[in-house]
Protein backbone atom coordinates (compact mmCIF):
# COMPACT_ATOMS: atom_id res chain seq x y z
CA UNK A 1 0.00 0.00 0.00
CA UNK A 2 2.86 2.36 0.78
CA UNK A 3 4.37 1.69 -2.66
CA UNK A 4 1.02 2.58 -4.24
CA UNK A 5 0.94 5.97 -2.55
CA UNK A 6 4.60 6.64 -3.39
CA UNK A 7 3.94 5.79 -7.03
CA UNK A 8 0.88 8.05 -7.15
CA UNK A 9 2.75 10.93 -5.55
CA UNK A 10 5.64 10.61 -8.00
CA UNK A 11 3.28 10.52 -10.97
CA UNK A 12 1.44 13.60 -9.72
CA UNK A 13 4.75 15.39 -9.23
CA UNK A 14 5.89 14.45 -12.73
CA UNK A 15 2.65 15.69 -14.31
CA UNK A 16 2.86 18.97 -12.36
CA UNK A 17 6.47 19.63 -13.37
CA UNK A 18 5.81 18.66 -16.98
CA UNK A 19 2.83 21.01 -17.10
CA UNK A 20 4.97 23.85 -15.73
CA UNK A 21 7.72 23.18 -18.22
CA UNK A 22 5.23 22.92 -21.07
CA UNK A 23 3.80 26.30 -20.15
CA UNK A 24 7.21 27.95 -20.46
CA UNK A 25 8.37 25.85 -23.40
CA UNK A 26 9.53 27.80 -26.47
CA UNK A 27 6.83 26.10 -28.59
CA UNK A 28 4.13 27.80 -26.48
CA UNK A 29 5.61 31.28 -26.82
CA UNK A 30 5.69 33.42 -29.90
CA UNK A 31 7.60 31.90 -32.84
CA UNK A 32 11.30 32.59 -32.92
CA UNK A 33 12.97 33.94 -35.99
CA UNK A 34 15.30 31.76 -37.97
CA UNK A 35 18.28 33.80 -36.79
CA UNK A 36 17.33 33.40 -33.11
CA UNK A 37 16.89 29.64 -33.58
CA UNK A 38 20.38 29.40 -35.00
CA UNK A 39 21.83 31.50 -32.23
CA UNK A 40 19.98 29.59 -29.49
CA UNK A 41 19.80 25.89 -30.47
CA UNK A 42 19.06 24.89 -26.85
CA UNK A 43 15.59 26.36 -27.24
CA UNK A 44 14.58 23.14 -29.02
CA UNK A 45 15.22 20.95 -25.97
CA UNK A 46 11.99 19.46 -24.67
CA UNK A 47 12.05 18.40 -21.01
CA UNK A 48 8.41 17.29 -20.88
CA UNK A 49 9.11 13.73 -22.10
CA UNK A 50 11.84 12.89 -19.56
CA UNK A 51 9.78 14.45 -16.76
CA UNK A 52 6.78 12.29 -17.65
CA UNK A 53 9.07 9.24 -17.50
CA UNK A 54 10.64 10.36 -14.22
CA UNK A 55 8.18 8.57 -11.86
CA UNK A 56 8.70 5.24 -13.60
CA UNK A 57 12.46 5.72 -13.71
CA UNK A 58 12.53 6.48 -9.99
CA UNK A 59 10.46 3.40 -9.15
CA UNK A 60 12.51 1.25 -11.53
CA UNK A 61 15.76 2.42 -9.98
CA UNK A 62 14.67 2.20 -6.34
CA UNK A 63 12.67 -1.02 -6.40
CA UNK A 64 14.32 -3.02 -9.22
CA UNK A 65 17.72 -1.83 -10.41
CA UNK A 66 19.16 -1.00 -6.99
CA UNK A 67 18.06 -4.32 -5.39
CA UNK A 68 19.51 -6.25 -8.35
CA UNK A 69 22.88 -4.53 -8.03
CA UNK A 70 22.86 -4.83 -4.24
CA UNK A 71 21.99 -8.52 -4.48
CA UNK A 72 25.00 -9.10 -6.72
CA UNK A 73 27.11 -7.15 -4.23
CA UNK A 74 25.86 -9.40 -1.43
CA UNK A 75 26.70 -12.53 -3.44
CA UNK A 76 30.37 -11.47 -3.44
CA UNK A 77 30.50 -11.30 0.36
CA UNK A 78 30.24 -13.69 3.27
CA UNK A 79 26.95 -12.13 4.30
CA UNK A 80 25.49 -13.78 7.39
CA UNK A 81 22.53 -11.94 8.87
CA UNK A 82 23.75 -12.19 12.45
CA UNK A 83 27.37 -11.30 11.71
CA UNK A 84 28.65 -7.76 12.19
CA UNK A 85 31.29 -7.99 9.47
CA UNK A 86 30.63 -9.05 5.87
CA UNK A 87 34.04 -9.86 4.33
CA UNK A 88 34.58 -9.83 0.61
CA UNK A 89 34.93 -13.41 -0.67
CA UNK A 90 34.73 -12.83 -4.41
CA UNK A 91 33.37 -15.82 -6.28
CA UNK A 92 33.69 -18.20 -3.32
CA UNK A 93 29.90 -18.39 -2.89
CA UNK A 94 29.49 -19.32 -6.55
CA UNK A 95 32.19 -21.99 -6.32
CA UNK A 96 30.63 -23.37 -3.16
CA UNK A 97 27.21 -23.59 -4.83
CA UNK A 98 28.58 -25.34 -7.91
CA UNK A 99 30.39 -27.83 -5.66
CA UNK A 100 27.28 -28.49 -3.54
CA UNK A 101 25.42 -31.72 -4.35
CA UNK A 102 22.16 -30.27 -3.03
CA UNK A 103 22.41 -27.39 -5.53
CA UNK A 104 22.60 -29.88 -8.40
CA UNK A 105 19.67 -31.85 -6.99
CA UNK A 106 17.63 -28.64 -6.91
CA UNK A 107 18.72 -27.75 -10.45
CA UNK A 108 17.82 -31.22 -11.71
CA UNK A 109 14.38 -31.06 -10.09
CA UNK A 110 13.79 -27.58 -11.51
CA UNK A 111 14.83 -28.64 -15.01
CA UNK A 112 12.57 -31.70 -14.76
CA UNK A 113 9.67 -29.47 -13.77
CA UNK A 114 10.36 -27.11 -16.70
CA UNK A 115 10.44 -30.02 -19.16
CA UNK A 116 7.10 -31.25 -17.86
CA UNK A 117 5.27 -27.95 -17.54
CA UNK A 118 6.39 -25.79 -20.48
CA UNK A 119 5.46 -28.02 -23.45
CA UNK A 120 2.43 -29.65 -21.81
CA UNK A 121 1.14 -26.38 -20.38
CA UNK A 122 1.43 -24.53 -23.67
CA UNK A 123 -0.20 -27.43 -25.51
CA UNK A 124 -3.16 -27.40 -23.12
CA UNK A 125 -3.45 -23.60 -23.43
CA UNK A 126 -3.36 -23.80 -27.23
CA UNK A 127 -6.01 -26.53 -27.34
CA UNK A 128 -8.27 -24.54 -25.03
CA UNK A 129 -7.81 -21.43 -27.18
CA UNK A 130 -8.61 -23.34 -30.38
CA UNK A 131 -11.73 -24.79 -28.79
CA UNK A 132 -12.95 -21.44 -27.46
CA UNK A 133 -12.19 -19.67 -30.75
CA UNK A 134 -14.73 -21.91 -32.49
CA UNK A 135 -17.50 -21.39 -29.94
CA UNK A 136 -20.41 -19.18 -30.84
CA UNK A 137 -22.43 -19.51 -27.62
CA UNK A 138 -21.36 -19.26 -23.97
CA UNK A 139 -17.79 -18.44 -25.01
CA UNK A 140 -17.45 -15.75 -22.36
CA UNK A 141 -18.61 -18.15 -19.66
CA UNK A 142 -16.03 -20.77 -20.62
CA UNK A 143 -13.27 -18.14 -20.84
CA UNK A 144 -14.01 -17.08 -17.28
CA UNK A 145 -14.16 -20.69 -16.07
CA UNK A 146 -10.81 -21.65 -17.60
CA UNK A 147 -9.12 -18.41 -16.56
CA UNK A 148 -10.42 -18.49 -12.98
CA UNK A 149 -7.61 -20.70 -11.54
CA UNK A 150 -5.03 -18.11 -12.61
CA UNK A 151 -6.34 -15.55 -10.13
CA UNK A 152 -6.31 -18.01 -7.21
CA UNK A 153 -3.36 -17.81 -4.84
CA UNK A 154 -0.84 -20.62 -5.20
CA UNK A 155 -1.21 -21.33 -1.48
CA UNK A 156 -4.92 -22.02 -1.94
CA UNK A 157 -4.25 -24.10 -5.05
CA UNK A 158 -1.61 -26.20 -3.26
CA UNK A 159 -3.86 -26.88 -0.26
CA UNK A 160 -6.73 -27.84 -2.59
CA UNK A 161 -4.59 -30.24 -4.61
CA UNK A 162 -3.07 -31.73 -1.47
CA UNK A 163 -6.52 -33.10 -0.67
CA UNK A 164 -7.02 -34.24 -4.26
CA UNK A 165 -3.70 -36.12 -4.09
CA UNK A 166 -4.47 -37.77 -0.75
CA UNK A 167 -3.68 -41.47 -1.10
CA UNK A 168 -6.63 -42.71 0.96
CA UNK A 169 -9.48 -40.25 0.41
CA UNK A 170 -8.30 -38.13 -2.51
CA UNK A 171 -10.72 -37.63 -5.39
CA UNK A 172 -8.03 -38.30 -7.99
CA UNK A 173 -7.40 -41.85 -6.79
CA UNK A 174 -11.14 -42.36 -6.30
CA UNK A 175 -11.96 -41.45 -9.92
CA UNK A 176 -9.05 -43.52 -11.24
CA UNK A 177 -10.27 -46.51 -9.25
CA UNK A 178 -13.79 -46.15 -10.63
CA UNK A 179 -12.43 -45.85 -14.15
CA UNK A 180 -10.30 -49.00 -13.80
CA UNK A 181 -13.22 -50.91 -12.29
CA UNK A 182 -15.48 -49.82 -15.15
CA UNK A 183 -12.95 -50.97 -17.74
CA UNK A 184 -12.52 -54.29 -15.94
CA UNK A 185 -16.30 -54.65 -15.94
CA UNK A 186 -16.21 -54.36 -19.73
CA UNK A 187 -13.88 -57.34 -19.87
CA UNK A 188 -10.50 -55.65 -20.21
CA UNK A 189 -7.74 -57.66 -18.49
CA UNK A 190 -6.58 -54.92 -16.12
CA UNK A 191 -5.07 -55.50 -12.67
CA UNK A 192 -6.85 -54.23 -9.59
CA UNK A 193 -6.24 -50.54 -8.97
CA UNK A 194 -3.71 -49.67 -6.31
CA UNK A 195 -3.89 -46.12 -4.86
CA UNK A 196 -1.08 -43.95 -6.22
CA UNK A 197 1.04 -42.25 -3.52
CA UNK A 198 1.22 -38.96 -5.40
CA UNK A 199 3.09 -37.00 -2.74
CA UNK A 200 4.81 -39.85 -0.89
CA UNK A 201 7.00 -41.43 -3.59
CA UNK A 202 9.90 -39.44 -5.13
CA UNK A 203 9.06 -40.54 -8.68
CA UNK A 204 5.52 -39.13 -8.39
CA UNK A 205 6.29 -35.86 -6.61
CA UNK A 206 7.40 -33.66 -9.51
CA UNK A 207 4.78 -34.96 -12.00
CA UNK A 208 2.14 -34.21 -9.35
CA UNK A 209 3.42 -30.67 -8.90
CA UNK A 210 3.56 -30.25 -12.69
CA UNK A 211 -0.04 -31.39 -13.15
CA UNK A 212 -1.22 -28.96 -10.48
CA UNK A 213 0.80 -26.12 -12.04
CA UNK A 214 -0.60 -26.78 -15.51
CA UNK A 215 -4.15 -26.60 -14.15
CA UNK A 216 -3.27 -23.41 -12.30
CA UNK A 217 -1.61 -21.52 -15.15
CA UNK A 218 -3.13 -22.83 -18.39
CA UNK A 219 -5.71 -20.05 -18.50
CA UNK A 220 -3.09 -17.30 -18.70
CA UNK A 221 -1.47 -18.51 -21.93
CA UNK A 222 -4.92 -19.49 -23.20
CA UNK A 223 -5.91 -15.82 -23.25
CA UNK A 224 -2.74 -14.93 -25.17
CA UNK A 225 -3.25 -17.70 -27.74
CA UNK A 226 -6.90 -16.71 -28.08
CA UNK A 227 -5.91 -13.10 -28.79
CA UNK A 228 -3.41 -14.29 -31.38
CA UNK A 229 -6.03 -16.47 -33.09
CA UNK A 230 -8.56 -13.63 -33.24
CA UNK A 231 -5.87 -11.41 -34.75
CA UNK A 232 -5.53 -13.69 -37.80
CA UNK A 233 -7.60 -12.32 -40.74
CA UNK A 234 -10.52 -14.50 -41.83
CA UNK A 235 -9.45 -14.03 -45.45
CA UNK A 236 -6.61 -16.51 -44.94
CA UNK A 237 -8.99 -19.22 -43.73
CA UNK A 238 -11.43 -18.53 -46.56
CA UNK A 239 -8.65 -18.80 -49.14
CA UNK A 240 -7.43 -22.06 -47.61
CA UNK A 241 -10.98 -23.46 -47.59
CA UNK A 242 -11.43 -22.57 -51.27
CA UNK A 243 -8.19 -24.43 -51.99
CA UNK A 244 -9.69 -27.54 -50.39
CA UNK A 245 -7.82 -27.47 -47.07
CA UNK A 246 -9.39 -29.36 -44.19
CA UNK A 247 -9.34 -28.31 -40.53
CA UNK A 248 -5.91 -29.76 -39.76
CA UNK A 249 -4.39 -28.26 -42.91
CA UNK A 250 -5.84 -24.84 -42.09
CA UNK A 251 -4.34 -25.05 -38.62
CA UNK A 252 -0.92 -26.24 -39.80
CA UNK A 253 -0.64 -23.83 -42.77
CA UNK A 254 -2.43 -20.74 -41.45
CA UNK A 255 -2.98 -20.71 -37.69
CA UNK A 256 0.27 -22.20 -36.44
CA UNK A 257 2.68 -20.06 -38.55
CA UNK A 258 0.84 -16.85 -37.69
CA UNK A 259 0.85 -17.75 -33.99
CA UNK A 260 4.65 -17.91 -33.93
CA UNK A 261 5.13 -14.52 -32.18
CA UNK A 262 2.53 -15.49 -29.56
CA UNK A 263 4.12 -18.91 -29.14
CA UNK A 264 7.56 -17.36 -28.64
CA UNK A 265 6.19 -15.01 -26.01
CA UNK A 266 4.37 -17.82 -24.18
CA UNK A 267 7.38 -20.14 -24.30
CA UNK A 268 9.81 -17.53 -23.01
CA UNK A 269 7.61 -16.46 -20.13
CA UNK A 270 6.62 -20.06 -19.36
CA UNK A 271 10.29 -20.98 -19.00
CA UNK A 272 10.87 -17.91 -16.81
CA UNK A 273 7.95 -18.78 -14.58
CA UNK A 274 8.73 -22.51 -14.41
CA UNK A 275 12.33 -21.94 -13.33
CA UNK A 276 11.07 -19.75 -10.49
CA UNK A 277 8.79 -22.42 -9.01
CA UNK A 278 8.59 -21.88 -5.27
CA UNK A 279 5.10 -21.79 -3.76
CA UNK A 280 4.07 -25.26 -4.92
CA UNK A 281 6.98 -27.01 -3.23
CA UNK A 282 6.90 -24.76 -0.18
CA UNK A 283 3.21 -25.31 0.60
CA UNK A 284 3.00 -29.00 -0.28
CA UNK A 285 6.19 -29.99 1.52
CA UNK A 286 8.40 -28.85 4.35
CA UNK A 287 11.41 -26.76 3.35
CA UNK A 288 13.39 -30.09 3.48
CA UNK A 289 11.94 -30.62 0.77
CA UNK A 290 9.79 -33.65 0.14
CA UNK A 291 10.78 -37.33 0.02
CA UNK A 292 14.46 -37.65 -0.97
CA UNK A 293 14.48 -33.90 -1.73
CA UNK A 294 12.43 -34.66 -4.85
CA UNK A 295 10.49 -31.37 -4.48
CA UNK A 296 13.50 -29.14 -3.80
CA UNK A 297 13.86 -26.44 -6.46
CA UNK A 298 16.42 -23.71 -7.00
CA UNK A 299 14.11 -20.96 -5.77
CA UNK A 300 13.26 -22.93 -2.64
CA UNK A 301 16.92 -23.78 -2.06
CA UNK A 302 17.80 -20.10 -2.41
CA UNK A 303 15.10 -19.24 0.14
CA UNK A 304 16.19 -21.85 2.68
CA UNK A 305 19.82 -20.78 2.45
CA UNK A 306 19.10 -17.06 2.63
CA UNK A 307 16.21 -16.94 5.11
CA UNK A 308 16.51 -20.32 6.81
CA UNK A 309 20.26 -20.60 7.28
CA UNK A 310 20.69 -16.79 7.14
CA UNK A 311 23.47 -17.14 4.55
CA UNK A 312 22.45 -14.21 2.38
CA UNK A 313 25.64 -14.23 0.32
CA UNK A 314 25.26 -17.89 -0.58
CA UNK A 315 21.54 -17.49 -1.29
CA UNK A 316 22.20 -14.50 -3.54
CA UNK A 317 24.82 -16.51 -5.44
CA UNK A 318 22.26 -19.26 -6.05
CA UNK A 319 19.82 -16.62 -7.30
CA UNK A 320 22.32 -15.28 -9.84
CA UNK A 321 23.21 -18.78 -10.99
CA UNK A 322 19.50 -19.30 -11.60
CA UNK A 323 19.42 -16.00 -13.50
CA UNK A 324 22.34 -17.16 -15.68
CA UNK A 325 20.59 -20.45 -16.54
CA UNK A 326 17.34 -18.69 -17.46
CA UNK A 327 19.20 -16.05 -19.51
CA UNK A 328 21.03 -18.69 -21.56
CA UNK A 329 17.84 -20.64 -22.25
CA UNK A 330 15.98 -17.46 -23.24
CA UNK A 331 18.71 -16.48 -25.73
CA UNK A 332 18.65 -20.00 -27.19
CA UNK A 333 14.88 -19.86 -27.66
CA UNK A 334 15.07 -16.52 -29.45
CA UNK A 335 17.89 -17.67 -31.70
CA UNK A 336 16.24 -20.97 -32.63
CA UNK A 337 12.90 -19.38 -33.54
CA UNK A 338 14.51 -16.44 -35.35
CA UNK A 339 16.76 -18.76 -37.39
CA UNK A 340 13.74 -20.85 -38.35
CA UNK A 341 11.93 -17.72 -39.53
CA UNK A 342 15.02 -16.62 -41.49
CA UNK A 343 15.21 -20.00 -43.25
CA UNK A 344 11.56 -19.75 -44.23
CA UNK A 345 12.09 -16.25 -45.62
CA UNK A 346 15.04 -17.35 -47.75
CA UNK A 347 13.08 -20.19 -49.37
Amino acid sequence: MRGFWISGALWAFGFWIADKVKGTHPDNRRPLSAQSKIQNPKSKIDFAGPLFALPHLVLFTVFLLAPILFGFYISLHGWHVLAKAHPLVGLANYRAALADDIFWIALRNTAYFVVLVVPCGNLVSLLLALGLAGLRRFSTFYKVVYYLPVVISIAVVAVLWRWLYNTEVGLLNLYLQRMVNALRGLGLPLPAFQPIPWLARPEWVMPSIALMSIWWGAGGNMVLYLAGIHNIPDDYYEAATLDGANGWQRFWSVTWPLLRPTTLFCLVFSVLGAFQIFGQSYVLFAPGSGPARSALTLALYMYTQGFGQHEMGYGAAVAYLLFAVVLVLTVIQFRLLSERDDRKLTR
